[in-house]
């Protein structure tokens, strides 16, 4: 049982639902239409007591025949008043179920049911890293709430989840959650995709979420509103800071013979004036360009200034520090 949010001739309200299997699949059935505003049928008697709604649970009843009372008051925690939330936090924190391991047979069933696009959005919203490695590798008890689960329900859960997300993480969790970096070569293609030569990145973007629209919403002709969202996350936003940089120095301290060696302050910030110099740049031709120019500009000077490819380390972080210099000014 879980609470929908949907659109309804422009206006947001919630359906609360549930996953039933219908054959060898889950599909979502509605049971009651909440309205816009879920917090309205929870009653406040006084003190830091709260309840649901007699009525509430009357038309639940009738609807849906029996059910977990626990679970429906569950659904309705994140609409408690804030101060009620924190104050009875502990006490339900208390009352979870015990944590119980899972079996041989379940981790092979979670393995082989949960989609890989679920898989690695699961694992970037719970360790935010974009080398996700091979998905068979990853532990099953990460995707534990994603199995038994219809695919309304799934996409309701990462919609919430995905909340935590900030502007500047958007485009990279995209591009990390429909693994486009296995389209290109060399570790760039992992730890810097904003050097990636990006109308192929959108082209590969566009064919991927195609093939998402057809596997999980057989869908062809138009791109599902659950999708939908996950273009706007990319067209719309720019890639975050590389943390390409923190790496190198990481990788650089290990290699180190010197046990002693201490590690070097924060980055020194380049000026604009030194920026555009780096890029050969006038100030009027930075005006004149979109943040996909300098973008493109950038990737030309990478990878002639790259160590991989015979170029100074510095000139390579000092490169990178004038690109986002110069993205500050776009």
């Amino acid at each position: 049982m879980y609470l929908a949010k949907v659109q309804k001739n422009g206006q947001t309200t919630y359906i609360l639902r549930e996953s039933v299997r219908q054959g060898e699949q889950m599909i979502a059935r509605d049971i009651f239409d909440i309205g816009p505003c879920p917090g309205a049928w929870i009653d406040y008697p006084g003190g830091n007591a709260w309840y649901l709604n007699p009525d509430l649970e009357s038309k639940i009843s009738s609807l849906a025949g029996t059910f977990d009372s626990d679970l429906l008051e569950n659904v309705f925690l994140p609409f408690l008043r804030p101060d009620i939330r924190r104050a009875t936090q502990t006490f339900r924190q208390r009352s979870f179920k015990q944590y119980t391991p899972m079996s041989r047979a379940q981790k092979e069933a979670i393995a082989r049911q949960v989609h890989a696009f679920d898989k690695r959005r699961a694992h970037f919203l719970k360790f935010g890293s974009m080398d996700q490695g091979p998905t068979f590798n990853m532990p099953a008890v990460i995707f534990r709430q994603l199995h038994n689960k219809s695919r309304d329900e799934i996409e309701q859960l990462f919609i919430e989840q995905e909340r935590v997300l900030k502007r500047k993480d958007l485009k990279s969790y995209v591009y990390t959650v429909l693994d486009l970096h296995r389209f290109f070569k060399g570790f760039m293609a992992k730890q810097m995709p904003h050097a990636l030569d990006q109308d192929k990145v959108e082209a590969f973007f566009i064919q991927e979420l195609c093939v998402l629209n057809k596997e999980l919403f057989e869908l062809t002709g138009c791109l599902h509103e659950y999708l939908i969202r996950y273009a706007i996350m990319f067209f719309d936003h720019t890639y975050g800071d590389s943390v390409l940089l923190d790496d190198m120095v990481k990788d650089f301290q290990f290699r180190q013979k010197n046990r002693w060696f201490k590690p070097p302050g924060a980055t020194r910030q380049i000026g604009i004036s030194r920026a555009l110099k780096i890029f050969n740049l006038t100030i009027n031709a930075l005006e004149s360009m979109n943040k996909k120019d300098l973008t493109r500009e950038f990737r030309r000077l990478a990878r002639e200034h790259h160590p991989d490819r015979g170029g100074s380390h510095d000139k390579f972080v000092e490169l990178s520090n004038a690109y986002q210099a110069l993205l500050k000014n776009i």
